[in-house]
């Protein structure tokens, strides 16, 4: 209930405050699990995504956002959770992940980890998460200025599938090959 009020409120401060340009909505999956894989060039980038995403979205960010108790208890209700980017390896944020996929929900990755005004630097953890559980990574782009009144672009582009992937084991050289496809996409996507 929490989720479906901070939606509707956030679409209305989003529309109210910038000139949102969504398109390709059609693109993300009607059921079954998906993982957003975005560009993130401001802060408001993920509550935009979750304002304008047409189904349910979780959205892992980074653990120091948590530090506060009521921003935390704000976060988990809008079904955002922690990840410790300074860790090798943050195997709660890994099965968290692996488990809302697994119960066919959508989730947003930021591909670069971090905010950055160029595309540049993606990491590999949405081609890990996609091949580990099958779901389709649907590429966005994110462009514009969050300035009062300014135009934000959002493009959802075609869903990429993890069938042409499947049975092959999963390493380095194998993820490499699905960013090389995904980072692409979201490039073209921010234009």
């Amino acid at each position: 209930m929490f989720y479906s009020f901070a939606k509707g409120v956030l679409w209305f401060l989003f529309r109210l405050l910038f000139r949102m340009r969504i398109s390709g909505l059609a693109h993300v999956p009607k059921e079954g699990p998906f993982i957003l894989c975005a560009n993130h060039i401001h802060l408001f980038d993920g509550p935009a995504m979750l304002a304008f995403s047409p189904r349910r979205l979780a959205l892992m960010a980074k653990k120091e956002l948590f530090r506060k108790k009521i921003l935390a208890a704000i976060f988990r209700a809008a079904q955002v959770f922690p990840v410790d980017r300074a860790a090798t390896a943050d195997m709660e944020a890994y099965r968290h992940t692996l488990k809302m996929l697994g119960e066919g929900k959508g989730l947003l990755i930021f591909a670069q980890g971090t905010r950055m005004k160029a595309f540049e630097n993606s990491k590999s953890g949405v081609a890990m998460f996609a091949l580990k559980s099958g779901a389709p990574i649907v590429p966005v782009g994110i462009s514009g200025r969050y300035r009062l009144f300014s135009r934000v672009y959002i493009k959802f582009g075609p869903p990429i599938s993890m069938e042409p992937f499947a049975g092959r084991k999963i390493k380095s050289d194998l993820l490499a090959e699905v960013m090389d496809i995904v980072v692409p996409r979201i490039t073209d996507l921010t234009k």
